[in-house]
């Protein structure tokens, strides 16, 4: 006989879907209510439950051992309401309990994450129900010490190749239950307890990092890997929060430190050979980061194993970096022989088809073939969904013509098609198209994306064409967008308007963005000059000063450029050459700009930062073709990750946990 034994608090949007996956697998289900005040106890009631109240006191094992003794079963079964079942188990799982040299059971646990590919760890889950094994911990409660005490001399734990889908670490449930505040809560009070107790240092570095406290979190991880056992399960994952952390906070010396020692201590890790191949891929070693993704691949995905891991860096994401790397690389054969071998074990995301798509493109440069290479491998059992994804691909790499044979194929039953025929429509000019399916968008942002689209679609036209026929239609002509496009339109096209606006709100950037976005720099340098900017230095400091990219430098070089050959000797115009230049690696003119700035005025602090920049670009530039010839020599790797830690901007990483 199996017990499922459950705590639950607030849990009426998942206990049923919870409960139906396992229904079938138990003898009897046990539920201990904290304190519901929703719908929780109620559908609990519709499974046959044997329910129980229990006064909550931040104590996790506490309620969980109670629920344990509640239990008649010889096996115990244990559930979070936001977790689910593997599909198809109940016989495997059953199959269990009639193992009596076992004393408990792990399960592999799926975290399913937003934005990114899940991370897998492996817990118990089943156990024998026997007095002496009893939950430990307030917060992320453990039974494997109890059971390990009471049989000593035997490995008592195996692993059931059953798994379990968690769905608590995505952002709609965390928010909702308020768990941040609550785990740091309950997580303090244990450390002020239990100052060195590692595995409360490395569950309050975690809750630290759910606050945004990333300082914080960092010394708590480093403060629990002074005292673990580096035997202990999860130890291997302090070392990879520790330096998710570090790179986070701009510690690129001490991160790089750490990944060392845990691969020492671990070298069949493969997560930490993954990150180990994404850092160095950031900082330019790319042949060492070839070698790390291909350990990747060698160690291979680690699917049930001692290690939290997550989900690809075994397989698919080092195919993927691997791509990219020979994309950039100019190696367009190899890019095309990982990405296809990628996509073969990860065949849902869009993201990396597009990416296939380009490079087709690249080597082949006509778009009928790569249509048919796409056509031919591209296989939906939806075939309007596989018409869909072609569609895509095609208008992506700007096949126009093939793309919308295509979207003339496909209804429009989603706000996600709508918006990609609009966006064709704009391409091939079929505005009156574009305004019948604008219709079917309801989301606010695809809707909004899609005008600006279409009106700087008309204004970009040569002769520029007026857009206020699609504005009038809009209904509400206050929003802030709509109005600024209005004054615009007038302003291009000679119209009265009163409209004010301010030129540093989010929708004005926007739209500026938007522009450079397609090489529009005549019309930009026009809508700046229309929202008040008169002179060419005003149009520059407001360009530099407004979230600077790559498109708003080159207006503002341009702009620099034009005030030079005119005759003007202003340091500022140098000074925005030579950024532009260093932006685009010709280091050699970002040096003679910044000489020319600095020649006019020579205590300039600003000037000064961007002469330092570009020596340091300088000597990373020379430590690389050392390493060219010598990539595993120390000093250089040394040296580069000391050059590049003031000059790396980003430093996620897709392989943190």
């Amino acid at each position: 006989m199996i017990s499922l034994c459950m705590i639950v608090k607030n849990e009426e949007r998942n206990l049923a879907r919870c409960l139906n996956s396992a229904k079938d697998c138990v003898d009897e289900i046990i539920i201990v209510d904290t304190g519901s005040v929703d719908n929780t106890v109620n559908i609990a009631k519709k499974f046959d439950a044997k329910i129980y109240t229990y006064q909550w006191d931040e104590d996790f094992a506490a309620a969980r051992n109670f629920s344990l003794s509640k239990a008649a079963g010889d096996w115990i079964l244990y559930l979070d309401a936001d977790e689910e079942l593997e599909a198809n188990c109940c016989q495997r799982l059953r199959a269990l309990s009639n193992l009596p040299q076992y004393e408990a059971y792990y399960f592999q646990i799926i975290n399913l994450t937003d934005g990114n590919d899940p991370l897998k760890h492996l817990n118990i889950r089943m156990f024998k129900n026997k007095p002496e094994y009893r939950f430990e911990g307030k917060l992320h409660e453990q039974i494997i010490s109890s059971i390990s005490a009471a049989s000593p001399n035997q490995p008592p734990v195996v692993n059931s190749g059953i798994t379990i889908l968690h769905y608590g670490y995505l952002a709609s449930e965390f928010i909702a239950k308020d768990k941040a505040q609550r785990n740091y809560r309950i997580n303090k009070a244990l450390v002020d307890k239990e100052p060195n107790n590692p595995f409360y240092l490395y569950t309050l570095g975690g809750s630290c990092v759910n606050l945004n406290d990333l300082e914080g979190a960092t010394n708590y991880y480093l403060k629990a890997l002074k005292n673990v056992s580096l035997q202990a399960m999860y130890a291997p994952s302090i070392f990879i929060s520790l330096i998710t952390c570090l790179l986070k906070i701009g510690k690129i010396v001490e991160a790089a430190e750490y990944i060392e020692k845990c691969k020492t201590h671990y070298p069949d890790y493969v997560d930490i050979h993954f990150i180990e191949g994404e850092l160095y891929k950031r900082l330019g070693h790319v042949s060492r980061a070839i070698l790390c993704f291909e350990k990747c691949l060698q160690l291979g995905e680690q699917k049930i194993s001692k290690y939290t891991t997550r989900t690809g860096v075994g397989s698919f994401m080092p195919l993927f970096e691997l791509a990219q790397i020979y994309i950039d690389q100019g190696d367009l054969k190899k890019a095309l022989d990982y990405q296809i071998m990628g996509l073969k074990l990860k065949n849902n995301d869009m993201k990396q088809y597009l990416t296939l798509a380009k490079i087709l493109k690249t080597a082949l440069g006509n778009g009928q073939i790569v249509y048919k290479i796409l056509k031919a491998n591209i296989k939906h059992a939806d075939k309007t969904a596989e018409k869909f994804i072609l569609a895509r691909m095609l208008y992506q790499i700007e096949e126009y013509e093939l793309a919308g044979k295509l979207f003339d194929k496909i209804p429009v039953k989603s706000e996600e098609v709508a918006y990609y025929k609009c966006l064709y429509f704009i391409k091939t000019a079929r505005h009156n198209e574009v305004t019948q399916t604008l219709k079917q968008i309801n989301n606010i942002a695809l809707y909004h994306d899609v005008l600006q689209e279409l009106i700087l679609a008309h204004w970009n036209s040569s002769p520029p064409l007026d857009a206020s026929i699609y504005l009038e239609q809009q209904t509400d002509p206050d929003q802030e967008l709509i109005k600024i496009l209005s004054y615009i339109n007038d302003r291009l096209f000679n119209c009265p308007t009163t409209c004010k606006f301010d030129i540093n709100s989010e929708a004005f950037l926007l739209i500026m963005n938007k522009l450079l976005a397609t090489k529009g720099f005549k019309l930009a340098n026009d809508v700046l000059s229309l929202a008040g900017l008169d002179t060419t230095e005003s149009k520059i400091t407001y360009l530099s000063n407004s979230n600077l990219n790559n498109e708003k430098l080159e207006l503002a070089a341009r702009l620099a450029l034009q005030e030079l050959k005119q005759g003007s000797t202003h340091p500022d115009y140098y000074y925005v050459l030579g950024l532009y230049f260093l932006n685009n690696e010709d280091l050699e003119s970002a040096h003679n700009m910044i000489h020319q700035a600095l020649a006019i005025l020579p205590e300039a602090d600003q000037y000064q930062r961007l002469l330092k920049t570009i020596y340091r670009k300088q000597a990373l530039q020379m430590v690389l073709k050392a390493l060219e010839n010598y990539p595993h020599n120390p000093r250089f790797n040394n040296c580069l990750i000391h050059l590049q830690k003031d000059l790396m901007t980003d430093t996620r990483l897709k392989g943190g946990h």
